[in-house]
């Protein structure tokens, strides 16, 4: 920039910056990621659209023109300006990022006809006038992605895939006619080396044209290289988006439809079917189109042979299709009665001790037979129709062969068409019914691909988007309204339970297995969603909150002591807690993992297999609570903290664990330890899902 420039941005920064929260010289980038995040809440594919083309633009601004013109093919309407911030308002678009002299950015956000100024968490600082004046700055304007209802990303309709393709229409495009255009020249090559080489013998012109086909299939290589890494780069992008939003379906799961071994049977089939998304079967659509061009360089070399031509097409178009049913329904089936058997090897392998210790294993086997021989069954069926269309291709491209030549010796008898000319059209034939071929095989790939979709959407609950109400801190206030919560083919968890919890109460949940305290405690995470009934936090609905303000300030502990398999410290620092901070360190005291530390059996480099399989039950239990004490919280949910902990262990958590706690945080877990009773100043007792008992713990333990 000038220097004229820098002057009147410095005007302009001014003008902007009166919110006396705004930075002086802007927002660092992970600020405006996060205030993306901030403003878009439950609409995470959206946030995850906006987050991936503004990091680039933050990461490197010496190339805005160029990002923007990048953006605007993905269906963002970018623009970029660089005039004064009058002009830059009157652009149409939703979002604007600013590019400040000092190096921050600043971000703003168009609501109801008036552009406004966000903080770093996407909250509203100020109005921007329309009045603003003459300082200039870069800027990027965007327009918002629409809100979806987020079905996978629209993995089972061509109408998300589209957008990202059109992207990629001028390079995939236009290569494509290159390509096509350019098979062109192997009949005419093959007419000009029939009709005119080898019968005139001159070999010079032979050699004219070789040089001229050897140029044209290097540049048919590079065209081909090039449209297939166009397209691959947008699979990529795709698949990744895919991944991202899958993600946050399931983090707003509460119930996974089927079990998890189903779903991950059913992403596994989703993950391969998604090579529909790649060269090998959006390039056969690409050259579909084409089909029309052969048939008409087969008429102009000899009109009566397009007719044969054309028959030949549809006749195979008319039994391929017939095949191409069958064989979907094949697949159809296959994938169910495979989905099942993995489904159950998937429950067996999770409980894979008890198999091998109980008697009756062969109950198990017998069901492992059938299901095993079910799929096996109509697998066979399936390959079976498989091979019948692709015997049906091989058949058709022998029998296309065949009547060409002798549709074209009855024409070269009555001199309508030289041998040159009809090898030429037998090219051209055969390239037409190579397109109908790829596209049965595309067609094919296109079921698999819907139907992996549909699976993944029944395995997931709905998620509708939410406006919700920012809430990044709470007192600790929860107001329980006449909550039911009922599982299919069970007694009913909780039946209209009603309590009240207030910040700094320790509060101990008791009752016999199948009470319902654990589906309370669920409940209060937002982790379950009860069938009716309220929870408030300081009188705001859960349902209202952001499962990203809630992890601020409540922390969850479940009953098995869930790690990941990496290193113990990578599993600690999920919790987001430095791990040189005084929280931290606290946390593996109260833990009592400081000891397993001090001692050598654990260390912090140490990697954990999955579910931390190389570890003890005790070991586990005290990673899982080091991870929840490290969280820096005001609501405190422990299920059943001390299980498979020994009693020193159990002892000394429930000495050292007031000591983490602040005096106004709410402590609320269920137990069946007397040590651990300690804790705990207040007891509820649930039977059947009711409240029976609720007060002081030594009112009631001396009642009972």
């Amino acid at each position: 920039m000038s220097e004229q420039t820098k002057s009147k941005q410095t005007k302009y920064e001014g003008q902007v910056n009166d919110a006396s929260s705004v930075p002086e010289r802007g927002y660092e980038q992970t600020a405006i990621l996060s205030a993306i995040s901030g403003l878009l809440g439950a609409d995470r594919s959206g946030a995850t659209r906006i987050i991936n083309a503004l990091k680039p633009l933050t990461e490197r601004t010496d190339n805005w023109p160029v990002q923007a013109l990048r953006l605007d093919k993905l269906d963002l309407g970018a623009q970029y300006i660089q005039a004064s911030l009058h002009e830059v308002l009157q652009l149409a678009g939703d979002l604007a990022l600013l590019h400040l002299q000092g190096g921050g950015f600043l971000l703003l956000h168009r609501q109801q006809q008036r552009w406004t100024l966000l903080d770093s968490q996407g909250q509203v600082l100020a109005d921007v006038p329309d009045s603003a004046g003459d300082g200039m700055t870069e800027a990027v304007v965007l327009r918002m992605p629409r809100k979806s209802t987020d079905k996978l990303n629209g993995f089972s309709s061509l109408a998300v895939i589209w957008p990202a393709l059109r992207s990629a229409w001028a390079e995939v495009g236009m290569a494509s006619l290159f390509i096509n255009a350019g098979l062109l020249l192997v009949p005419l090559f093959s007419m000009l080396v029939y009709d005119k080489v080898v019968s005139n013998a001159v070999f010079e012109t032979l050699w004219a044209l070789t040089l001229g086909m050897a140029v044209y299939l290097l540049a048919d290589f590079g065209m081909r290289i090039v449209r297939a890494w166009s397209i691959e780069h947008i699979a990529e992008d795709l698949t990744r988006r895919g991944d991202e939003t899958l993600w946050n379906r399931l983090l707003a799961q509460t119930d996974i439809s089927g079990g998890f071994a189903r779903f991950l049977s059913n992403y596994r089939d989703l993950s391969v079917s998604r090579d529909f998304v790649s060269s090998t079967y959006l390039l056969a659509i690409v050259d579909l189109p084409f089909l029309l061009l052969y048939l008409l360089a087969v008429g102009l070399i000899a009109w009566p042979l397009v007719i044969v031509a054309s028959l030949l097409v549809l006749l195979y178009a008319g039994i391929g299709y017939a095949l191409q049913l069958r064989s979907n329904r094949l697949g159809k089936e296959a994938e169910q009665s495979n989905t099942r058997k993995l489904t159950f090897m998937g429950e067996v392998l999770s409980s894979i001790d008890v198999v091998r210790t109980v008697p009756a294993v062969g109950l198990l086997l017998r069901r492992w037979r059938t299901l095993s021989s079910d799929a096996a069954d109509i697998d066979a069926q399936r390959r079976l129709a498989v091979s019948q269309v692709n015997t049906l291709a091989a058949a058709m491209m022998t029998l296309s062969t065949v009547t060409m030549l002798v549709a074209g010796a009855y024409l070269i008898e009555a001199r309508s068409l030289s041998v040159g000319g009809l090898i030429a059209c037998n090219l051209l034939t055969a390239r037409a019914m190579a397109l109908i071929a790829s596209l049965y095989m595309v067609v094919g790939k296109w079921q698999d691909f819907q139907r992996a979709a549909k699976r993944m959407e029944t395995t997931l609950q709905p998620v509708v988007n939410h406006e919700y109400t920012p809430r990044p801190n709470v007192s600790g206030s929860i107001s329980v309204i006449d909550i039911t919560k009922r599982y299919q083919d069970r007694p009913t968890a909780l039946d209209a339970v009603s309590l009240t919890f207030s910040s700094g109460e320790r509060v101990a949940l008791l009752g016999k297995p199948g009470a319902g305290k654990t589906t309370l405690l669920r409940c209060l995470a937002g982790l379950c969603k009860a069938d009716s009934g309220q929870i408030l936090f300081d009188g705001l609905s859960l349902a209202d909150i952001a499962r990203s303000d809630r992890s601020r300030w409540l922390a969850w502990k479940s009953q098995d002591p869930a790690l990941f398999a990496g290193t113990l410290d990578e599993n600690l620092r999920v919790a987001g807690s430095d791990t040189n901070s005084e929280r931290f360190e606290k946390a593996l005291w109260v833990s009592g993992l400081d000891e397993e530390l001090k001692s050598g059996r654990l260390s912090l480099g140490m990697q954990l297999e999955e579910h931390g399989s190389n570890l003890s039950g005790g070991q586990r239990q005290k990673v899982a609570l080091a991870r929840t004490f490290a969280q820096p919280c005001k609501i405190l949910l422990l299920d059943e903290p001390t299980l498979g902990l020994d009693p020193d262990s159990e002892r000394l958590l429930a000495e050292r664990l007031p000591q983490l706690l602040n005096k106004d945080d709410l402590l609320i877990m269920t137990t069946h330890s007397a040590i651990m009773l300690t804790v705990a100043r207040r007891v509820i007792a649930l039977d059947a899902g009711r409240i029976v008992a609720d007060g002081p713990k030594e009112k009631l333990l001396k009642t009972s």
